[in-house]
């Protein structure tokens, strides 16, 4: 396999996974009754969805022999938490179920950072590296995020 196409199995394995976390956490943020916990859910699925988006662009440029397109880094939303979140307690009671999602998530985040990391250093693009270091970060920042929120 050359390393083109090795760069291309690449990035389908991470769109895969993407929209696999995408789709988890989209399914985990309606079965969690913690508003808070749907919240973060619901961030992190729109937040998996823009890498999947940004990866299949990458894809298409690859394959047109166009090259690597420029990343910026997703954001998490600034907007103020919806009035169920804020008028929610937090209890522990509600907290139980978010919990068991996250915890898959927290090592499904750690994996994916480790992933691109991997990616990042088996790329000789420049902007390759940069792109698969920035969604590693992400990946970490997601990681921390769940830990701040919950532990």
């Amino acid at each position: 396999m050359t390393q083109a196409q090795n760069k291309i199995a690449a990035i389908k394995i991470a769109m895969d996974a993407e929209m696999q976390a995408h789709n988890y956490y989209s399914q985990s943020a309606e079965k969690a009754t913690n508003p808070k916990g749907k919240d973060i859910l619901r961030q992190l699925a729109a937040f998996e969805l823009n890498h999947y988006n940004y990866l299949k662009s990458l894809l298409s440029s690859l394959k047109e022999g166009n090259g690597w397109i420029s990343y910026s880094s997703t954001h998490f939303s600034e907007a103020a938490p919806s009035a169920e979140a804020k008028n929610s307690s937090g209890d522990e009671k509600t907290k139980d179920d978010v919990l068991s999602i996250l915890s898959k998530a927290i090592e499904d985040e750690k994996n994916a950072s480790s992933f691109y990391t991997k990616l990042a250093e088996e790329t000789d693009d420049p902007a390759g590296k940069e792109m698969f270091k920035k969604l590693a970060e992400e990946e970490k920042l997601h990681t921390t995020l769940l830990n701040d929120q919950w532990y």
